[in-house]
């Protein structure tokens, strides 16, 4: 049997997330339902499940069904915080704790900036951008002539106005 190597351009190739998960939680939980009825049975009302490893746990006979239904819920859980879905959804958790972080970092750095600017003096003497685009928009400039726009594009070019670079109007 030959391997072939999986490319994520082929079409008919099954990709990862197309396959089926390798381990299916409901089914372990439908083989585990019939061991732990007797022990949700064994407790008394106000009672809980005593932790797989804690004194409790282990101060149970090993006979007591209590004692194999802890093991159970703890490679449930196991089991459950192993799925793709879990998993993603801790790493979701964590990229947006991070985020967060960063954001309260940029904020606090923008402000102690500003602070710095303001008591230097350094925010009087300029204005902000809607400002400048309010005051543009009050006075007006007169249109340019073409002769105008051509003066202007040879000076920023460095061309000199000489008869050969002109072109007459046809």
């Amino acid at each position: 049997m030959t391997s072939r190597r999986t490319f994520l351009t082929d079409p008919s190739d099954v990709q990862a997330f197309d396959r089926r998960p390798l381990r299916d939680p409901s089914i372990v939980r439908a083989w585990c339902e019939p061991m732990l009825r007797p022990a949700w049975a064994a407790m008394r009302p106000g009672d809980s499940m005593p932790l797989a490893g804690s004194p409790r746990w282990q101060a149970l006979n090993d006979d007591d069904p209590r004692k194999l239904a802890a093991v159970l819920h703890a490679a449930l859980a196991h089991l459950d915080e192993s799925t793709p879905h879990a998993i993603a959804a801790r790493f979701a958790r964590e990229l947006a704790a991070q985020h967060q972080e960063e954001q309260a970092l940029l904020k606090e750095t923008a402000a102690a900036v500003s602070a710095a600017m303001s008591s230097a003096g350094a925010l009087n003497q300029h204005l902000p951008f809607c400002t400048l685009t309010a005051r543009r928009m009050t006075y007006a400039t007169p249109p340019l002539t073409a002769d105008e726009i051509r003066r202007r594009a040879f000076r920023s070019w460095g061309l000199a106005d000489h008869p050969a670079t002109r072109k007459r109007a046809a």
